[in-house]
């Protein structure tokens, strides 16, 4: 028996999906395609925690929070960005030539055999949430660089580049373009601006 079937049955005898939920679900994967614990969850017939929860029991696996872990760059090289986006798999660690990678579907034995193909060594698995899984590949495969930090000018170096412009700045055009962005940033104020105004068109 398929193991994934298998999943579905254990799911009904513990009372956590009944027949007619695995029925629909089954049936929703023969004409979609899919994982049918992707899909028991996507139908919201399980929470994605209790799932991955019932998955690590049944079959001694331990759990990993992928919230909580910082998954660095030269790590997640270990395997090529294909496999990790095809198989939805995150490396956690790699210890003593065994390279950890967290799944939601430990019964997908093609996902172990490409990856242990593709990296020359052992792999184990861990489980972890389909959802916290996906949000873990979109950070770390298409993390963007930080910003350079901006040096915020002072209120007096913003007040002598007013100066230093050469232009006469009504009091408008003062209002509209900067009070918004220096007061709110709470670099100056309302009253300091409409004096320096004053002051160039005089």
């Amino acid at each position: 028996m398929d193991e994934r079937v298998q999943l579905g049955q254990m799911l009904v005898e513990s009372h956590l999906l009944t027949n007619e939920q695995l029925k629909m679900a089954m049936d929703f994967q023969k004409s979609v395609g899919g994982k049918l614990g992707a899909i028991i969850v996507k139908l919201g017939f399980i929470e994605d925690q209790t799932l991955t929860n019932f998955i690590a029991r049944q079959q001694g696996i331990p759990v990993v929070n992928l919230d909580e872990l910082v998954v660095p760059e030269i790590l997640v090289k270990k395997i090529p960005k294909k496999l990790i986006e095809k198989h939805h798999v995150v490396p956690t660690r790699h210890h003593d030539g065994v390279l950890t990678v967290a799944t939601s579907d430990p019964f997908d034995y093609e996902a172990l055999e490409e990856i242990q193909l593709a990296v020359d060594q052992r792999v184990e698995m861990v489980l972890a949430p389909r959802s916290q899984i996906l949000r873990t590949i979109h950070d770390v495969l298409y993390r963007e660089p930080a910003p350079a930090p901006v040096k915020e000018k002072s209120k007096d170096q913003l007040l002598r580049d007013l100066d230093a412009g050469g232009e006469k700045i009504s009091k408008e055009s003062l209002h509209e373009a900067l009070i918004p962005l220096l007061i709110a940033k709470g670099v100056i104020t309302q009253d300091e601006l409409v004096r320096k105004a004053k002051e160039l068109e005089g």
